[in-house]
């Protein structure tokens, strides 16, 4: 079963329960990946053009209850199952392989916020 798509029809990534989108600037997208890339599996990321363009990274949720996380500015979590807008989207990073713990990918926001 896939975890996500992109649904040109409905101009949106569609996320089922089993994975989690994680939104930041894409001004923080480059350093993030690589971040990520540093401490592990780089999952697909999506580029989404509008007023300000965003970088989703494709994540999979934490196993078990979720500790509290307030997120920084300008960082949204999306949870499956939902669809979220993505008209005249692009893959930054394609989809291949398996989708990094989305916890990796909280760290390497951390990191980017605290020495960016």
């Amino acid at each position: 079963m896939e975890r996500w798509r992109v649904d040109e029809s409905l101009d949106a990534l569609v996320l089922d329960e089993t994975a989690v989108a994680v939104e930041v600037p894409a001004s923080w997208g480059a350093e993030v990946s690589h971040q990520l890339r540093s401490a592990g599996p780089l999952g697909p990321i999506l580029a989404i053009p509008g007023p300000r363009l965003r970088w989703l990274f494709l994540a999979r949720p934490d196993p078990g209850p979720v500790p509290p996380h307030v997120p920084p500015p300008h960082v949204r979590y999306w949870d499956g199952p939902r669809r979220i807008p993505a008209a005249e989207s692009r893959w930054v990073v394609p989809p291949a392989g398996a989708l990094p713990p989305v916890g990796a990918v909280r760290c390497a926001i951390r990191t980017v916020r605290r020495f960016g």
